[in-house]
Parts: C-alpha cells; sequence; structure tokens
C-alpha cells in the first residue's frame, strides 16, 4: 500500500512551507505514520527525527525535559507522532516555536504532529498553539487514491467550473472498455469494504472482516477506555451500533436514548465520544437564514462502509442509506483538497422535499442526490431539479450520482453521473 499515493501529502508540504507546526489528525490505521515516517520526508528530501509517544518511555522521558529535548533536535523535520497522549507537551512545545520563530528562516525546524483523537488534543492546541498550526486530517483511502490519483477527478472541474465540462462525455466514450472494468471493480470493492488501507493489505474476505471486527475491539477498548468518560464499555458499544444503524439519516437524540434506556446526557456524550474520534460525523442543514443551521437536527453518518458492516454486526442499514454514507464519505475527503474548502450540507423543506447533499462555496451551490442503482431517469432528478429553480441565481447544475456508466442529462442543467466517473481517476 506505500506505492499509493496520498492526496492530502502535497496540501501538507504546502503548509510546512508557511508554518513551522502542521497537526494531521484521523482515525487509527488511516496512514498518518506511514505518510510521516516515510512519504512526507521523501517528497520534502530532508532528514527528520521521528517519537511516538504510544511509548510510554518516551512519555516519561519527555514529562521531565520537553524543552531541553526539542532544542537538541537537529533535523529540520520532527514528527511527534500520537500526541493526544501526553498533553503535557503542548506548552514545552509553544516555547520551542516561538523560540524557533526569532531564527533565519532558512534554519527553522518544523514540527508535524499526529493525533488520533481530538478529544485529548484539539483543547490542548487552542490554548497552546492557536495561530501557531496548520491542522490537516487523513482519512482512510479514497476512490481516487485507489485508481491511480494524478490529475483531479471530474469533481474538481465540475466545482471550478460551475458546468458539465464539455470534453466529459467525449472523454468517457473513447476510454477503453478493459479501464472502465477495473475502475469498476475497485469502486465495488472500495463500496464493500471502505479505505483503510489495512483492509486493501488483505485479499480474502474472512481476512478483511477479521481485521475489522478487530480494528473495532481495540478502538472500544483502547481509544475510549484512554478518554475514561465511559463507565460501562458494553452500553457504549451498543450505543455505537444503534446509532450506526441510523446512518444518512436524521439524528433524534431523544430516540437513541430511549432505545437504549439511557439519559439523553449519556447520549449525547457518547455521540461527542464517537465523532470526537472519527466514528461519525454529522452534517447540518442547509437554509437561507444562517441561524436555523443552529436548530434544526443534522444528518448522522458513520463513513467508512467497511467498518459499518462489523458495527452492525446483525442488523443492517437500507442500500441507499449504506451509499449515501459512502459518498459522503468521498465528499468528505475531496473536499480538504480544494484551493478553497467548500462547505457541505444536506437540505430539507418543511414540506419534505429533500436534496442529499450541497457543495456551497464562492463559486456557487451544486445540489447532489444519489442513487445506489446502475440506472437514472429524469424522476431522480426532480429535487434537484427543483432546487436549481428555486435558486438560479447560486445554482446552475445539478448532480444524480448513481452506480451505472452513463454520464448524461435527465433534465435541464441536471445530469445522472456514475460515481466511478465522478470521483476515480480516468
Amino acid at each position: 500500500m506505500d506505492s499509493i499515493r496520498r492526496s492530502i501529502l502535497d496540501i501538507i508540504a504546502a503548509r510546512l512551507k508557511h508554518e513551522l507546526v502542521v497537526v494531521l489528525t484521523g482515525a487509527r490505521q488511516t496512514g498518518k505514520t506511514t505518510l510521516c515516517e516515510v512519504l512526507l520526508p521523501e517528497l520534502l528530501h530532508l532528514p527528520f527525527t521521528y517519537i511516538s509517544f504510544d511509548d510510554p518511555d518516551e512519555r516519561l522521558r519527555f514529562q521531565k525535559s520537553a524543552v531541553s529535548i526539542l532544542e537538541s533536535i537537529t533535523t529540520p523535520l520532527v514528527i511527534l507522532d500520537e500526541v493526544q497522549k501526553i498533553p503535557a507537551l503542548f506548552d514545552p512545545l509553544k516555547l520551542v516555536v516561538d523560540r524557533e520563530n526569532r531564527k533565519p528562516a532558512a534554519g527553522r525546524k518544523r514540527f508535524v504532529l499526529t493525533g488520533s483523537s481530538q478529544l485529548l488534543m484539539m483543547k490542548s492546541i487552542r490554548e497552546t498553539l492557536a495561530g501557531r498550526v496548520a491542522l490537516s486530517h487523513m482519512y482512510p483511502f479514497s476512490l481516487h487514491e485507489l485508481t491511480g490519483g494524478g490529475e483531479p477527478p471530474l469533481l474538481t472541474r465540475i466545482w471550478q467550473e460551475q458546468a458539465i465540462p464539455r470534453e466529459a462525455v467525449e472523454r468517457l466514450q473513447l476510454a477503453s472498455p478493459q479501464h472502465l472494468r477495473g475502475l469498476r471493480a475497485v469502486r465495488d470493492d472500495h463500496q464493500a469494504w471502505g479505505g483503510y488501507p489495512p483492509v486493501w493489505q488483505r485479499q480474502g474476505t474472512a481476512e478483511r472482516h477479521n481485521w475489522l471486527k478487530d480494528y473495532r475491539k481495540t478502538y472500544l477498548e483502547r481509544d475510549i477506555a484512554d478518554v475514561g468518560q465511559v463507565a460501562n464499555i458494553d452500553t457504549f458499544a451498543l450505543a455505537q451500533k444503534l446509532l450506526c444503524a441510523r446512518t444518512a439519516n436524521l439524528l433524534s437524540i431523544s430516540e437513541v436514548a430511549r432505545d437504549l434506556g439511557l439519559a439523553v446526557n449519556t447520549v449525547k456524550r457518547y455521540l461527542e465520544l464517537l465523532t470526537m474520534s472519527f466514528q461519525c460525523v454529522l452534517l447540518p442543514p442547509w437554509h437561507e437564514n444562517v441561524g436555523k443551521r443552529l436548530v434544526k437536527s443534522p444528518k448522522l453518518f458513520f463513513p467508512d462502509v467497511g467498518l459499518n458492516r462489523v458495527i452492525l454486526g446483525e442488523l443492517s442499514v437500507s442500500r441507499g442509506a449504506a451509499y449515501e454514507s459512502w459518498f459522503f464519505a468521498e465528499l468528505l475527503k475531496w473536499k480538504q483538497l480544494q484551493p478553497v474548502e467548500p462547505e457541505l450540507y444536506f437540505y430539507r423543506t418543511a414540506a419534505g422535499m429533500e436534496v442529499d447533499f450541497l457543495l456551497t462555496g464562492e463559486q456557487g451551490i451544486i445540489p447532489i442526490e444519489t442513487k445506489s442503482s446502475g440506472r437514472v431517469t429524469a424522476a431522480d432528478g426532480r429535487s434537484v431539479a427543483t432546487f436549481l429553480a428555486e435558486h438560479p441565481k447560486a445554482a446552475r447544475v445539478g448532480l444524480v450520482v448513481y452506480t451505472g456508466d452513463e454520464l448524461v442529462e435527465i433534465r435541464e442543467n441536471v445530469w445522472g453521473v456514475p460515481d466511478w466517473y465522478l470521483l476515480g481517476a480516468l
């Protein structure tokens, strides 16, 4: 898997040119250590020092004399892994970074910090390194990475132009059938197993399933235990399962609390733990009145479809919900790579008209509907067309993303787009 180039790599390298500290967060096993230990130094051609705070001896060493240790490092790049394990690091690091800033630019050390939990990390960063740090996030493999990366996917062109590029249909027609079959095969695997790198190092169904099962077990017994805010891990695991069963749906905390027989505040705390450890994401609704975004219910997403399989166990979600969750994860991975990151929402009216996703930014708004089937018709674009009609100045093109093979205009300015073409590397 080391041969798969990570899209975030160039972003981190660019930020290190302007900032002395870059923080890379992300769930465990998304590839943060490989990127920092192997890929980033190779790209920058810099010698580096790597220190992991998973090692208790390193934690003890830094607790005694962090400033002198950091200042004694002579390499231009310093990688500090799993820094959430040692919150006491941040004050000494602030002191060292401020001293580095007083040196000539060419002689300053750069620091890359990684962490698999926002819970024990972000509070310390806000309090001690505010204004001194650039934040990035490491996701599991995207479809674009797995299909070869290279030039930006079609979605990037559509976002930049706020239209379907003229040559997009012709380019699809000219692609070889063998290449397209390969793209679709990778897409199928990705939608079945998610993007965690160790999953892609394993070939058989049993091996992949067992790794994901062990991953969930480690998360429950290690990450949640580290936080120390859960009295009963079994109850938390059940809450995780029932919340996961609601992926791609509006979140009702009171309903979940009732099903679990727990207090609403307990469920809120569990949900916070899940979001801060990157297991789930809350998507806010979009309204012309910005204040309404703060009072309406968000949608809940568990973004990695492979991990969801082992979380749910005997439970299941609809094919549509699973597909929408997969596509949501791909939007998260895509949008952080844009020069100006667009905002992401969903849209629902009081009358029940809904659009799965809205990409919004200075360029405009692109409404996107998902359909987990191989065919798309004009009826599938009805809600997108309605949104375009109601917001003609901001929204000029809409998409219905599906699993099929044709890029086709199903209504005026509403296009059915194959998911593998929109997100993959053609």
